[in-house]
């Protein structure tokens, strides 16, 4: 699908970026390079302040979160190699200590994947053959997106946007892999009807 082709990491980024990943940790766990845990913090941070922030629905909260998540990261350095996936480890940390920020800030008890609304990640194109999508088409796909109900877009956002596989969200959101795919269904079918008449154009 023309959608999966633009937004997707293919394998080869995936798999040079899991390996770049694992160089730091050894970094890190073995040699406590600060400069390799300050290419890590940057590696991640984005993508975890915007799911911070779509917890905690507060920018400057949301970065104190992150933080957080990398202080313990380096407080534990040495078990670093221990964990089997970092994406996981780091996003459930993440939600996990802004569920805890919201909770103090707000008194709330209860919290649902239905709050979390994930801000869009700005996409950038480099060259011309980079461009994939008019600016009109870039419109009209935010826009659905933006419409999707909220746990669908948020699934939506941490696949394609953050490229998280659907284990690894189902695992951070505490949900079944079916219900990805199901969410993911859905998406996909209002996405490529939203852009369709501009795509065959």
């Amino acid at each position: 699908m023309f959608i999966e082709v633009v937004f997707n990491f293919n394998d080869s980024q995936a798999l040079e970026h899991d390996i770049k990943i694992q160089i730091l940790l050894e970094q890190i766990a073995v040699l406590n390079d600060k400069a390799a845990f300050e290419r890590l913090f940057y590696a991640y941070f984005k993508k975890l302040h915007r799911f911070a922030g779509a917890i905690v629905k507060d920018r400057q909260i949301a970065e104190e979160v992150v933080s957080d998540v990398f202080v313990n990261l380096w407080k534990n350095r040495s078990k670093l190699l221990e964990i089997e996936n970092l994406n996981n480890y780091l996003y459930i940390a993440t939600k996990n200590i802004a569920v805890r920020s919201r909770t103090k800030l707000s008194a709330v008890r209860q919290f649902s994947i239905e709050e979390i609304t994930i801000e869009p990640a700005v996409l950038k194109c480099s060259s011309p053959e980079d461009i994939f999508l008019n600016k009109e088409l870039a419109q009209r796909y935010e826009a659905v997106v933006n419409t999707l109900p909220a746990q669908c877009q948020t699934i939506y956002r941490l696949a394609r946007q953050d490229g998280l596989r659907y284990k690894e969200i189902a695992t951070i959101l505490n949900i079944s892999v079916k219900t990805i795919d199901a969410q993911m269904v859905i998406a996909l079918k209002r996405i490529a009807q939203a852009v369709r008449f501009i795509v065959d154009v």
